[in-house]
């Protein structure tokens, strides 16, 4: 049996696989701001979850960039009170059993090319736009070697008043919230969703340029307001030096994606 963690910001899941292929309906608990309080609760949920069965290891995913031995978050804005805390060993001293640290929107990513909307291609860039904006890349059904992580969200992608505004600031849902005083789903000016459809194309551009996939997958709460074939068209506009462009793909797992993610994490070989 598997166990697979999927901690956000606002909401935690957790789903156990007993089959190694799927993955039972996950339980989902809101985030405690104390790391403590945490892992307590995910330890006593992996108990009610795996019954009298023992698992056999465990993968979690988690916001922001972690340390090179994948041990520890380091910067997580929604999750400030877990910086530097020793996650995996807490965790695996609870479970008592080997447990894989990754980034969230790395597991997505490896989800949704396995199981979503990037299967059958070989290398698969993933974004999800939601209240920030993550992603990785995906070669071969793994999540891409990489020094300190991927943060495709704080790419810069123009100036405002000679200060510099990266993706996440530009579309992200605590952006927009921030800018027009109400949440994303709920502007309904054309003129807004037109501008951040041009902006989200610039960021496909750079992910374009720089990670050379096949097709990027888009997730995140944030896409549901954005129209596709808009998006495709400014892509086209925006990126001119390939005369092919990369497959653009709403992602098919929605929440499900971090934890589908996970389990090819402990699987896939």
């Amino acid at each position: 049996m598997f166990l697979l963690i999927d901690i956000g910001g606002t909401n935690t899941r957790l789903a156990v696989s007993r089959d190694g292929a799927t993955f039972a309906k996950p339980t989902i608990v809101p985030t405690p701001s104390d790391f403590d309080a945490a892992i307590a609760q995910i330890a006593t949920l992996a108990r009610e979850l795996a019954g009298p069965a023992n698992i056999k290891s465990a993968a979690v995913g988690v916001p922001g960039p972690l340390d090179q031995a994948k041990t520890m978050i380091l910067n997580a804005p929604n999750l400030s009170g877990w910086h530097n805390k020793p996650l995996k060993h807490k965790l695996e001293q609870k479970l008592g059993v080997s447990v894989s640290v990754e980034n969230d929107a790395g597991l997505a990513g490896l989800g949704e090319a396995t199981l979503g909307a990037g299967v059958g291609y070989p290398i698969v860039a993933y974004l999800t736009i939601s209240t920030g904006v993550g992603g990785a890349r995906i070669v071969n059904k793994k999540i891409d070697l990489n020094a300190i992580g991927f943060e495709p969200g704080h790419q810069i992608i123009m100036l405002e008043q000679d200060q510099a505004s990266s993706l996440e600031n530009c579309v992200s849902g605590a952006s927009l919230k921030n800018r027009y005083g109400q949440p994303a789903e709920q502007i309904k000016d054309p003129a807004v969703w037109d501008q951040v459809t041009k902006l989200l194309a610039l960021g496909l551009n750079n992910v374009t340029v720089h990670w050379s996939p096949h097709c990027i997958v888009l997730g995140g709460s944030v896409m549901k307001s954005i129209p596709l074939p808009k998006l495709q068209s400014y892509f086209r506009q925006t990126t001119t030096i390939f005369p092919k462009l990369p497959s653009l793909k709403p992602s098919t797992l929605g929440d499900s994606a971090g934890l589908a993610g996970a389990l090819a994490y402990l699987t896939i070989k």
